[in-house]
């Protein structure tokens, strides 16, 4: 009793020494993370200054962002256009006051060299900086904006919107217009790479964008006179276009004086240029939504950042922020890991709904579809926003709102169909006639037409004359769909099928022959009897067929001629001499049997007298029995059968 009564206590002191350290750790965690937490803003104006501080105050006040015993301070400081000035203030206002996060802004005029000054000071010391009106490309690396995140979009992200555009237009083939600067190599690397995710999936399985052209200019243009050249001769009449607003301006100028603003064309242009002074009617161009509301973005901002610290509290310690620009040693890694928060952050925010991608820029980001009117109206015909029961965006446009170049209510086809083609064909009679001109003849027979062989080997041309079914159907199409053509044969004299090649050790798959001029567009069509099978159909469109053939096995039919002998057809004659033999030796056998079994054990002993007596007659009857029994299959019943264990078995 006395042992278990210890015991007992000494439970209970164990119990109360656990409960008490686990008290103690709690108030250690919580003693750790700081109570106060001061946010930095390096703002445009006054009017942001102040929204900035009572949002702060708000802030404070709301429970589903801010735990207990936490409260939120802020300090501000004005953003000064020399970037030099900007770099001292933030370490003598804001570093110096333990700031852990800094939200940025500045006017759309000053360029963003302030920002960059910014970002670079404060992400030295691994202070995370929240942009709200920085655009540019440069932000996305992260190898010199280490800590740089923002509420709006990237200029380069309009690349998205022109893919969903296109896909609802469906227009598959397009023009990319762009500047050599950071962000128009930005948009285009955008729209390639980000359009090959986009056709993956099943959505865009009919409609592929592909890139007929990609012009690229120099920043402060004087002229886009060259470029335009090249544009017209391309069949693509859909312009995607990245530029300034006065490079916008010159291209605009250009592309009037070639006829190129009008019915038929077809330009999508991003924000920039949308606000060029001459901005064709019939333009569709893009304008971020919220893009001015600098209000709007601190409030996003500041609660990404409430939601982000959080979090953070109740999973780990954070440690102080540092308190000087003076010690270049210092290695926040609290700061660190509160920037892998604010990426990971997707809330529900004034301007939307607010997500950050790895790089730290904003996605989600919706975007009004503007139609450009007489007199450089701007009308709203469409937008590019998020979708919350599919949790991805969505592109809705009001087709019958749009009002298109030349003043056209109807969608251009956005490609020039050629009135010259380049047509291929094979030799192949009866369809196709190949003769070879004589070294005295200059023209063809008025039922044939030139069909020249060029051979890119050797560069050499010979001449031939072509006659038959597809050609005389050429001449048709040509006067009823109104083209005319230059006829030429196959260069390596193949219908087309899928080669190996081996190009610096890498094996390609390519087409050769009439499929690969056709694939690689060095011919506009194909005339011959060529055979549609799927792996062509993926690459190349056919027309309906003018023959069907298909492919028969034919054999003689052999002759049937009735005999007497017809019946015994079914089986081979070795066979029905099998099975005669087979019921002679089988009735020997069964005769055998029953002459070595004198009495039968269904008899009883007391019949063996009768049994006796009549046993000559009576078996060679029972043998004959089941002899013709066996020979109809059909056991005949009988008086007497054999019953011994052997003839059991049989």
């Amino acid at each position: 009793m006395v042992v278990a009564f210890v015991y007992r206590w000494l439970l209970y002191a164990v119990a109360i020494v656990n409960t008490s350290l686990l008290i103690a750790a709690q108030r250690h965690t919580a003693s750790d993370n700081p109570s106060t937490y001061n946010i930095g803003g390096v703002l445009s104006d006054s009017d942001s200054e102040e929204h900035f501080r009572t949002t702060i105050a708000h802030l404070n006040f709301d429970q589903q962002y801010v735990p207990r015993k936490v409260t939120y301070y802020d300090k501000t400081i004005r953003m000064d256009k020399n970037p030099i000035k900007t770099v001292f203030n933030v370490c003598d206002k804001l570093i110096e006051k333990r700031v852990y996060a800094v939200v940025v802004s500045h006017e759309q005029t000053s360029g963003d060299l302030s920002p960059a000054a910014v970002s670079y000071t404060s992400g030295f010391y691994s202070i995370p900086v929240i942009g709200i009106s920085s655009r540019d490309a440069a932000f996305s690396d992260k190898n010199i904006h280490v800590s740089f995140l923002r509420t709006v979009p990237p200029y380069y992200h309009q690349a998205d919107v022109w893919l969903e555009m296109l896909s609802h237009f469906s227009y598959t083939k397009v023009i990319i217009i762009h500047s050599s600067d950071t962000d128009g190599r930005a948009i285009l690397g955008r729209f390639q790479t980000t359009s090959q995710t986009y056709y993956d999936d099943v959505r865009y399985d009919d409609v592929r964008a592909t890139v007929e052209l990609i012009v690229e200019f120099e920043p402060k243009l004087e002229s886009f006179t060259s470029h335009l050249v090249d544009m017209k001769t391309a069949q693509s009449r859909v312009y995607l276009m990245y530029a300034s607003t006065e490079d916008a301006q010159v291209i605009f100028r250009d592309a009037g004086e070639y006829n190129m603003t009008g019915e038929g064309h077809v330009w999508i242009v991003t924000e920039q240029a949308l606000h060029a002074n001459n901005t064709p009617e019939g333009v569709l161009g893009l304008q971020l939504e919220h893009s001015h509301s600098d209000k709007k973005h601190i409030r996003d901002s500041v609660y990404v950042l409430a939601s982000a610290i959080k979090e953070m509290i109740s999973n780990e310690t954070i440690a102080e922020a540092p308190k000087d620009c003076g010690d270049s040693a210092v290695n926040w890694e609290s700061g660190k890991r509160l920037f892998q928060y604010l990426k990971s952050r997707n809330i529900t925010g004034d301007t939307g709904q607010v997500a950050f991608d790895a790089n730290g820029d904003r996605i989600y980001a919706g975007y009004d579809v503007i139609n450009i009117r007489e007199k450089q109206q701007k009308l709203v015909v469409g937008k590019f926003s998020y979708d919350s029961e599919k949790a991805k965006m969505r592109m809705r446009i009001n087709d019958s709102d749009i009002i298109w170049a030349g003043k056209q209510r109807r969608k251009p086809e956005g490609i020039m169909i050629p009135t010259h083609l380049k047509v291929l064909t094979i030799e192949e009679k009866p369809f196709v006639y190949v003769r070879r001109m004589g070294d005295d003849e200059f023209k063809c027979e008025p039922d044939e037409r030139p069909c020249p062989l060029f051979n890119s080997t050797d560069d050499t041309t010979n001449e031939f004359c072509c006659r038959g079914y597809c050609i005389d159907l050429l001449i048709e199409l040509s006067k009823r769909i109104n083209f005319t053509y230059d006829l030429a044969l196959s260069p390596d004299g193949q219908f087309g099928h899928y080669i190996l090649r081996n190009n610096t050790g890498i094996k390609n798959k390519e087409w050769n022959g009439l499929i690969g001029e056709l694939v690689n567009e060095h011919a506009d069509m194909i005339v011959a009897p060529l055979t549609i099978n799927p792996e062509r159909a993926e690459y190349i469109e056919f027309s309906k067929p003018f023959k069907y053939q298909g492919i028969t096995i034919l054999e003689k039919k052999p002759s049937r001629s009735s005999t007497l002998v017809s019946f015994l057809q079914p089986f081979s004659n070795t066979l029905w001499i099998l099975v005669m033999v087979s019921v002679h030796v089988v009735a020997l056998v069964l005769y055998l049997l029953d002459r070595c079994v004198p009495i039968p054990n269904s008899i009883s002993p007391m019949h063996i007298h009768t049994y006796s007596h009549t046993r000559p007659l009576q078996n060679k009857v029972h043998v004959i029995d089941l002899t013709f029994s066996t020979v109809n299959n059909n056991f005949m019943p009988h008086d007497h059968k054999p019953s011994p264990w052997f003839a059991k078995i049989l």
